[in-house]
């Protein structure tokens, strides 16, 4: 059975594939002479030019920065608490507060987990603010680069939107069907990669949009019943960090807390007789 691919070289293929992909589109218009100041008129050339580095630039960003990863020496610190050994037998601990939330050891990292972090197999680290591990930046996306991240969507979704645009005016008629695939074949795999592009750009946008007004992140808006401190909570009550859309957003746009549990109710740590969720381990927070 051939194994799978290390968390490494799975980050350097899928980042190789995402700018592979870009240097293609733009080589098939370059190539074909639709990339020019003749072509589109100077004003556009430039925007095309301004887009494209904005996206570079931005992804260039993203794929630099930290997630924010759950140091050890943070913890200790004042940022959490550290364990050498498994804090209880309900592999929990209950932090006081506006609610009591249960914490999750991770016998990886050997630590408590803050709320809200969560272990990434492909980082091999903890993420505070865990929101996803990105295959097309290679990277995981948490508390410190979630705004980069949401940034580039925006970025990537105009320049696409750009592109569309010229690659759709590169496309020329011709005498035949089949002359008319050799001249613009290019042009046609560059349109269905952009579209593509823009398939998953868009709705991704819009989710994390609705995501950033409802304070919450992906991983605990679909894994909701697997989390601790949110799978005692009813769904109807929404995120017990939900400060309001205007709020969320001031606080996610000024990098402030986004942590502060404000649930009315009380949310009990779970059992040492519970079972514990089917599922991968490593969800569970």
């Amino acid at each position: 059975m051939a194994q799978a691919a290390s968390p490494e070289k799975r980050k350097w293929a899928a980042r190789g594939w995402w700018v592979g992909l870009h240097c293609f589109v733009y080589a098939a218009l370059a190539l074909g002479g639709s990339l020019s100041p003749r072509a589109l008129s100077p004003l556009g050339f430039a925007v095309v030019l301004a887009v494209a580095a904005a996206n570079a630039l931005s992804y260039v960003a993203l794929q630099t920065s930290s997630p924010g990863f759950v140091e050890r020496a943070d913890l200790e610190s004042g940022g959490g608490s550290v364990e050498n050994e498994h804090p209880s037998d309900s592999d929990s601990l209950v932090v006081g507060g506006d609610a009591d939330a249960a914490l999750h050891f991770c016998e990886i990292c050997q630590l408590t987990q803050p709320l809200r972090a969560k272990h990434c197999k492909d980082c091999g680290k903890c993420v505070r603010q865990y929101d996803h591990h990105c295959d097309c930046a290679g990277t995981c996306v948490g508390e410190k680069n979630r705004r980069r991240f949401v940034a580039y969507l925006f970025v990537q979704g105009v320049e696409a939107a750009v592109i569309i645009s010229v690659v759709a005016d590169a496309f020329s008629l011709q005498d035949s069907v089949e002359e008319w695939f050799n001249v613009n074949w290019p042009y046609l795999l560059s349109w269905f990669s952009v579209a593509c592009v823009l398939l998953i750009v868009v709705p991704l946008f819009i989710y994390q949009a609705f995501l950033i007004s409802t304070n919450q992140t992906s991983w605990e808006h679909a894994r909701r019943s697997s989390i601790t401190y949110l799978r005692t909570l009813p769904d109807s009550s929404g995120s017990p960090f939900d400060r309001g859309c205007l709020a969320n957003w001031r606080t996610f746009v000024t990098g402030g807390d986004a942590n502060k549990w404000v649930h009315s109710g009380s949310l009990a740590p779970p059992m040492a007789s519970a079972a514990p969720p089917t599922g991968d381990p490593t969800d569970i927070m």
